[in-house]
């Protein structure tokens, strides 16, 4: 049974039945239903003009709850933010090192594969003699004792993924780095955009508990824009530098002498947003109840679709100069297929000229199903695939 057949009546207005959407793993197409809850956003306050933040804020927690399912912690500290990058500057302005002097020089361990949200601005920091030690992913065997190796007493934080944006890589032991991290009372922060919705991400399997969670709804989720979160360890009440009058929420009937915070998720609040963003992705998150799209049934439907991907182009026996497979084992590969070639940027020119949407990252092309792409739009891909091998 293909379940993208019976899928693919609820996303018309994307029309993905007649495209073939191997963006996945980028942007994903919104459900018909989201639509509505765009209306519903515009409904509400022109109803309720400034009384509309208390439907707001419902869909507001609708979006949490949904993020805390994720990550199997439905009492989770969670808070929501427009992008990755702002709630990552929160997370930063929070280090004890930018708060108080410090008599060593500011250090953050990071790799050479995390996303633009966090590799920008860490290299902007070093412009600012802040040391940011850079662990090289490869050889995956040996990433997480060399960034082990890296982490002592002076260091002021570790960011780094659960999944590698650009090779679609599993980073199985980064809890074992954020158990090391704690034991040093160093923050940790990982970066969990390409786990959610799309491979089971149980905090406490990954042994994360005490770790910073930021990631998004863009993708997998459906959600759209607008839709990003940060889980906040339980028990901790921070105090970022940069902060929004959302996190003095529960004081802002009191005098205050100093700048004041909330607990846990609140302290890290930010401020007035366009909550059309949650109206939508709550629309969407109640219509993967309906179906059923659980976590579980999704990461089970992309292995497979995966698979097909996977095993196809091998049957192929495309050259590896011109199409080379990852260097991990498809047991380590999450939600895209990510192949090497001198020639990404033109193989996605040449895919989408022939109806294939697909992107790359440097020599990386990209290539991630979603749950409305059928089988028979896998392999219609995959004729074209070969086809396109023919030019180089």
């Amino acid at each position: 049974m293909d379940i993208a057949k019976d899928l693919q009546q609820h996303y018309r207005e994307f029309d993905v039945a007649e495209r073939i959407l191997l963006s996945g793993h980028s942007h994903q197409a919104w459900p018909d239903v989201a639509k509505q809850g765009v209306l519903d956003c515009f409904n509400d306050a022109a109803k309720h003009i400034d009384d509309k933040w208390e439907l707001a804020f419902e869909k507001a927690e609708r979006v949490r709850a949904f993020y805390r399912l994720t990550m199997h912690e439905p009492n989770g500290q969670v808070v929501l933010g427009q992008s990755t990058h702002e709630l990552i500057l929160r997370f930063l302005s929070d280090l004890n090192c930018f708060k108080a002097k410090k008599n060593t020089q500011i250090k953050i361990v990071t790799t050479d594969g995390e996303f633009h949200s966090i590799r920008r601005q860490l290299e902007r920091l070093k412009e600012l003699n802040i040391h940011i030690e850079v662990v090289p992913t490869q050889p995956s065997e040996s990433l997480v004792e060399r960034i082990i190796e890296k982490l002592d007493r002076s260091t002021d934080a570790v960011m780094l993924s659960a999944v590698f944006f650009a090779t679609s890589q599993i980073f199985k032991k980064v809890g074992q780095v954020a158990s090391a991290a704690k034991s040093l009372s160093i923050p940790c922060l990982v970066d969990v955009y390409h786990a959610t919705n799309v491979i089971e991400f149980d905090l406490a399997n990954w042994q994360l508990q005490h770790a910073f969670i930021v990631g998004g709804g863009y993708k997998y989720c459906q959600a759209g824009e607008g839709n990003c979160f940060m889980r906040i360890p339980q028990g901790y009440d921070g105090s970022p530098i940069i902060t929004g009058w959302f996190a003095e929420f529960e004081a802002l009937n009191q005098k205050a002498h100093r700048v004041s915070y909330g607990k846990g998720q609140s302290a890290f609040s930010g401020s007035t947003y366009d909550p059309a963003s949650h109206y939508r992705a709550a629309a969407v998150f109640e219509f993967f109840d309906q179906q059923d799209l659980s976590v579980a049934r999704l990461a089970k439907l992309n292995r497979q679709q995966i698979t097909r991907l996977w095993q196809g182009i091998e049957s192929l026996n495309i050259a590896n100069k011109i199409l080379a497979f990852p260097r991990h084992n498809i047991q380590d590969n999450a939600g895209f297929l990510s192949l090497t070639t001198p020639k990404a940027a033109e193989w996605v020119k040449r895919l989408k000229a022939r109806g294939i949407q697909t992107d790359s990252r440097g020599d990386q092309l990209r290539l991630g199903p979603a749950p409305y792409v059928s089988n028979e739009q896998i392999d219609n891909a995959l004729n074209e695939i070969e086809q396109v091998a023919g030019y180089f």
